[in-house]
């Protein structure tokens, strides 16, 4: 029996609105799996690969001439369709996700019946198998789907199929029924905050890693960490086989609103995380260790994500933990790539703020589900909703943009903070063979915050 997948009917007045006489359009299918059941959130266009490098085209000309010399490249075959552009927007877009939502596939739409040309099938494949290879590579984005669906609708018949394809083995196209319905998927919405507060310390004997390694590395713990955590939802351990939707039918007993849908206790469900204790009887196994550097990671990171109906206690579990995966592994990927100048820049400076971005949310259209943006220090929700027309072919009002989710931290009271801890230590005659350095992610709500403290080693500079 073959996949089915339910989407509102809002998507099909999207997906024909795409459809025009002499060219093609793909884009990406974003929502949920559920054993054999998906459930779509968002269709999102992929946008058309520039004609031109729009960055050279900044250093020799003005803006006028840019926009005028940069114009889309219009698809008018589906041989022309670049798979790693395609790839590229479906790791932008994972970014976006709540945990346990992903891209599901990818739809095309176009003049002729792509399913039943053989070269265009062949083609799809290719770029479904070059999405997954992309979010393989970046697996704490948590993107990876072993089966993908194929949405394929005529502009000249108005006529769509459906169809999955398993990627990572055979390939071999296997039936789907697609059904658009006017009623809306339900969501149970989690919610949970997470305190982070732990220092990671680097051997002197160890050869020297780049920032971006570092991070890597913490990433790698933190992500082990949070795996291993025990989750309990609204003050209890639950048994994984439990349905949410019973919980959800309890709170309103209690809270005696069965009659209010729109009553503020029903909006969530509050989810804690607890890390499993290290053994404390380790007294034989102390051994001290020469470190030239430390890295701190401390602060709130605030995860809200959304599961279907008839979930149980175990997709909640997996979901929010991606969420909180994928967040952090977003924001960290996002800060090293906007450092590769200033990690090699101004190394005698002994305190150096760094801010990676902070999370927003939108709503998306007629639905409780929110999606991720986020912002750099100075930029505003005017950035975020240039990302969700770029990357999500939406249109919102900034309003809609909610931004106080995670608020930036003060610089002052870490700094201040920074002075308490760093001085009773003692670097004795050798200091400056000594690097101390510090990433401090904090925030109210969550402000990722990250701090290196450095007295450089001047055999490494």
């Amino acid at each position: 029996m073959g996949r089915t997948v339910y989407a509102e009917e809002r998507l099909h007045t999207y997906l024909t609105s795409l459809a025009k006489p002499d060219e093609y359009t793909i884009g990406l299918i974003l929502g949920q799996s559920a054993g054999q059941k998906d459930y779509i959130v968002h269709l999102a266009k992929t946008p058309p690969p520039v004609a031109k490098n729009v960055v050279e085209e900044t250093l020799i000309s003005s803006t006028a001439n840019v926009q005028q010399e940069t114009a889309v490249r219009y698809i008018k075959s589906v041989r022309d369709i670049p798979e790693s552009w395609v790839a590229d927007h479906a790791k932008h877009v994972t970014r976006m996700l709540p945990g346990g939502m992903r891209v599901l596939g990818a739809f095309i739409v176009g003049p002729d019946d792509t399913m039943n040309d053989n070269t265009n099938v062949h083609k799809i494949k290719s770029i479904l198998m070059a999405i997954q290879k992309n979010l393989t590579q970046n697996r704490y984005l948590c993107g990876n789907n072993e089966e993908h669906l194929i949405l394929s609708l005529s502009s000249i018949t108005q006529k769509y199929i459906c169809k999955s394809v398993e990627t990572n083995k055979t390939g071999m196209l296997k039936p789907a029924e697609w059904k658009f319905q006017e009623k809306a998927t339900k969501w149970h919405q989690l919610e949970t905050i997470v305190d982070f507060d732990r220092l990671f310390l680097i051997a002197a004997d160890k050869d020297p890693e780049t920032l971006k390694k570092q991070l890597q590395n913490i990433l790698n713990s933190i992500s082990s960490t949070i795996e291993s955590s025990l989750t309990v939802i609204e003050g209890e351990v639950r048994s994984p086989d439990d349905a949410l939707e019973v919980i959800n039918k309890s709170k309103k007993d209690e809270k005696g609103c069965k009659n209010n849908e729109n009553s503020s206790n029903d909006k969530s469900i509050q989810i804690n995380l607890y890390v499993p204790c290290q053994n404390e009887n380790t007294s034989s196994d102390v051994r001290i260790t020469s470190c030239n550097a430390s890295i701190r990671l401390v602060g709130q990171l605030a995860s809200r994500t959304f599961v279907h109906q008839k979930a149980n206690i175990e997709e909640a579990n997996v979901a929010i933990k991606q969420d909180i995966i994928r967040s952090l592994a977003s924001r960290l990927e996002m800060h090293w790539d906007s450092l590769i100048e200033e990690e090699n820049g101004s190394p005698e400076e002994n305190i150096t703020l760094h801010e990676p971005p902070r999370r927003v949310l939108i709503a998306l259209p007629e639905s409780k589900v929110t999606l991720s943006d986020y912002l750099f220090p100075g930029e505003g929700p005017q950035e975020a909703l240039l990302s969700l027309q770029e990357l999500l072919d939406l249109k919102v009002q900034e309003s809609n943009v909610q931004k106080d989710i995670e608020l930036q931290a003060d610089p002052t009271e870490f700094y201040c903070q920074s002075e308490i801890d760093v001085k009773p230590i003692d670097l004795g005659k050798d200091s400056s063979r000594n690097t101390q350095s510090t990433i401090y992610i904090a925030g109210i709500g969550i402000a990722v915050i990250i701090l290196i403290i450095a007295i450089i080693i001047h055999k490494l500079y």
